[in-house]
């Protein structure tokens, strides 16, 4: 006899794919999902989970929760990226001299601005969201 998780494997295993992507399933499964990826460090499919679970008008205290734990990891990570790329200029100065040197440190300094950049996107388009949300809570309907 199957148990309820061994189901529920199979299924993500099988079905989730093909379906998560539309936004049928409940709310708690794509909050899981974002909880899982930022357990995973996987920041792209945490902000998809938690975008996926805010398709709904009515968010959850549970749906900001989460959508402010994806925010703050967003911006620990821009603050990583930034000082990464502090430190890639400090080495530019003293080491950059010959040209090959200076390419490799440019090129890493751009790695590390676009992940800069597309950590601020996903925290702007997060802090819309929460802040549609809160504006929905603060109006009576």
């Amino acid at each position: 006899m199957l148990g309820l998780n061994s189901l529920f494997k199979l299924f993500r295993k099988t079905f989730a794919p093909k379906v998560e992507g539309r936004g049928f399933l409940p709310r708690r499964y794509y909050l899981h999902r974002a909880l899982e990826a930022l357990d995973e460090d996987d920041i792209d499919e945490a902000v998809r989970m938690i975008t996926l679970a805010g398709q709904d008008k009515k968010k959850s205290a549970r749906w900001r929760m989460v959508c402010q734990q994806v925010i703050f990891r967003c911006r620990v990570l821009v603050s990583v990226h930034e000082k990464q790329m502090d430190q890639i200029n400090t080495e530019l100065e003293i080491f950059g001299k010959t040209e090959n040197l200076r390419n490799l440190y440019l090129r890493l300094q751009e790695v590390e601005r676009k992940a800069r950049d597309i950590l601020k996107n996903y925290e702007l388009r997060l802090l819309e969201q929460l802040s549609d949300s809160t504006a929905s809570v603060a109006q009576p309907s």
